[in-house]
């Protein structure tokens, strides 16, 4: 028999020695250890998963207990799976042993924690950002729940910044060679004196240009760190993708695409899909993605007539279809994602996102967050012969290089 050991809350002294003693007990880094007592300051409870016998299950609790901490226990659930699910009379499975994603954040919960963001940010002159991120982040990783067990994120504000030092460091770097290129080399060149301003100008499309280049190479840096600040029952996620082979797949995609005036990007699309998601895995269990181009090259090519004879509004509909066909060929531990929703649920989603922001001047974007992960929980399920309850930790730690790389130019991070 065994156990899995919960912490709802914390009445003690010391927090930094409190923290160092939970990452170590647990066998985290340090920043871990402090990202589960922030966790719990704001009403959080935190799920250790890994069984816990019940000899050691004594000891465990007693010590924890001694550091202050408020703690439950409760009997492992042996398996975790779905049951097989029957086919329709179209050969389609039915979602009756579907596991189930859910939202549980409030747009007013949320619009709180945004405000105080931006108060802080504004008498800290910015620094407050990274901190803000993450528990934004935090906000909505802890509200999502997948099978009735919430994800937790474990990423910190102090991570982001040393990312952020780092990517900043770089790029004061390569304006400084380009600048000494320029002062001392250009006499040697015979390169021509330049006005202050065309030189501003020329690092600033220079570095650009060159971070343009390393986009790729920076989003896998990002899909990383957020993928390894992410887990579900105690077992992480991670990402396992090379940045030399994603930036061979985005600049031959890119080529490809322009020198065939379009045609291409159905597989260059579905080559960046598989990539981002057969290196993603829960644990030991690859993500799996069974995608073809071919398989939506004509709709593509449809799409674009008809996108131009609607004003743009067909391409709503295309993007739902290309969200269903994507989780539809997307497998994990033996189940197929599912994603329900029609192009006119999308259409109504977008527009009336759009109508809260313009009415609300921008400020009703916590809940056009909250609607976007309520409605992504309303239509994604995992089913098939689902076999969670064989998943063990295989995490990869990771910098936040890369994330603080894409938060410097403001970019979403979409990988489909």
């Amino acid at each position: 028999m065994s156990s899995h050991i919960t912490i709802s809350k914390w009445f003690g002294a010391d927090r930094s020695l409190t923290a160092r003693k939970l990452a170590k007990m647990f066998r985290m880094n340090p920043e871990e250890g402090t990202g589960i007592m922030v966790q719990l300051d704001e009403g959080e409870p935190w799920k250790f998963q890994y069984k816990i016998s019940d000899d050691q299950l004594g000891d465990a609790t007693a010590y924890l207990r001694s550091m202050g901490f408020q703690v439950n226990s409760e009997p492992v659930i042996q398996e975790l799976a779905a049951p097989e699910p029957a086919a329709g009379k179209d050969g389609v499975t039915s979602s009756s042993g579907a596991l189930n994603l859910e939202f549980n954040g409030k747009g007013g919960s949320l619009f709180g924690i945004m405000l105080g963001n931006l108060l802080l940010r504004v008498i800290t002159l910015g620094i407050y950002h990274f901190w803000a991120v993450s528990k934004v982040r935090r906000y909505m990783w802890s509200n999502t729940s997948f099978a009735n067990d919430r994800l937790t994120y474990h990423g910190t504000g102090g991570e982001l910044i040393r990312g952020f030092i780092r990517f900043m460091g770089v790029v004061i770097v390569i304006a400084g060679l380009l600048v000494l290129g320029q002062m001392y080399g250009g006499p040697y060149l015979n390169l021509p004196e330049m006005d202050p301003l065309v030189t501003q100008n020329i690092l600033t499309y220079t570095v650009s240009f060159l971070f343009t280049l390393a986009l790729p190479a920076l989003m896998v840096g990002a899909t990383r760190y957020r993928w390894s600040r992410t887990s579900w029952r105690g077992i992480r996620f991670s990402f396992r993708g090379t940045r030399g082979e994603a930036m061979k797949i985005y600049y031959k995609g890119f080529f490809l695409t322009v020198l065939t005036l379009g045609l291409y990007w159905p597989f260059f699309r579905m080559e960046t899909t598989r990539f981002w998601r057969e290196n993603s895995k829960f644990g030991d269990r690859h993500f799996k993605f069974s995608g073809e181009g071919k398989d939506i090259f004509w709709r593509y090519v449809l799409a674009i007539p008809l996108s131009v004879l609607t004003l743009g509004l067909y391409m709503v509909w295309y993007q739902a279809y290309l969200k269903r066909y994507y989780w539809s060929h997307t497998q994990l531990a033996r189940g197929t994602f599912k994603f329900s929703a029609s192009g006119l649920d999308l259409f109504v989603l977008q527009m009336v996102n759009l109508l809260v922001l313009v009415i609300t001047l921008g400020l009703a974007y916590p809940w056009v967050m909250v609607r976007n992960q309520n409605f992504l929980a309303k239509h994604l399920t995992l089913e098939g012969s689902v076999q969670l309850d064989r998943v063990v930790q295989q995490a990869k730690t990771s910098g936040s290089f890369g994330e603080a790389a894409l938060d410097v130019y403001d970019l979403p991070m979409d990988i489909g």
